[in-house]
């Protein structure tokens, strides 16, 4: 058993509220929960010490969506930042729970070398599973250039401004906004995502998603998917 489904068979760690409601109590629940959830690949290179699951609440009783909180930890001072960290939010969390109807703070926000978000249904049915870490928009220039050379010269890209031949230039450039795990793209290993802006009114954004693969082993076309979006800013 990897260190991810372990965290959450044998060391599964419960909001208050959700303990309360006795959910993912028994063993057998948190195993068909484990057996749903996505491979954890760690970031390049990285390799993963600890990792500690923590279910949160929705913040409504009863529950009807819960969120797995996954923290990998790299090293034994990531994993004392953590435990400090959940220490002082459990506190907070203690003195705000005075009265069932009163809601108190859940655990988001807290330390990890990565950190994910898992939203599940009240069934504990996986929907997605995002990396939240702050450092997942830290894309390093090199790595960057790479991945926006790479879209230019795509066929994807070509197609894509064939059919925005009245884009505007003040939209900006490809951008490399985001590394993306295996966990969220369904790839294999760790991409880029690079964004190509089409429209936007101040509020809404609209483009085009390619993930690039920028590992050194990659010879062809480092494009291994691409997508429109819709984004909402604020």
């Amino acid at each position: 058993m990897d260190l991810l489904r372990a965290a959450v068979v044998d060391a599964l760690r419960f909001h208050p509220r959700v303990a309360q409601q006795k959910i993912a109590g028994e063993r057998a629940a948190r195993e068909r929960l484990a057996a749903t959830l996505p491979t954890l690949i760690p970031f390049r290179g990285r390799a993963v010490q600890k990792v500690v699951a923590l279910l949160d609440w929705d913040h409504r009783l009863p529950s009807k969506q819960l969120t797995l909180r996954v923290h990998a930890f790299y090293s034994a001072p990531s994993v004392e930042r953590f435990e400090e960290a959940l220490s002082r939010r459990g506190a907070e969390i203690q003195r705000k729970d005075l009265f069932p109807e009163f809601d108190v703070p859940d655990y988001v926000d807290l330390p990890g070398d990565e950190s994910y978000d898992v939203d599940l249904s009240g069934e504990l049915n996986v929907d997605a599973m995002r990396l939240v870490s702050p450092w997942r928009r830290e894309v390093d220039n090199d790595t960057g250039n790479v991945a926006v050379r790479a879209v230019r010269s795509s066929t994807a890209f070509t197609k894509a401004k064939a059919a925005h031949p009245g884009r505007s230039q003040n939209l900006g450039d490809l951008e490399a906004v985001a590394w993306m795990p295996p966990c969220e793209s369904g790839q294999a290993r760790w991409t880029i995502d690079v964004w190509w802006l089409t429209a936007f009114d101040g509020r809404i954004g609209k483009g085009w998603s390619f993930l690039v693969d920028t590992d050194p082993s990659v010879t062809g076309d480092r494009i291994v998917a691409h997508r429109e979006f819709t984004v909402r800013t604020g």
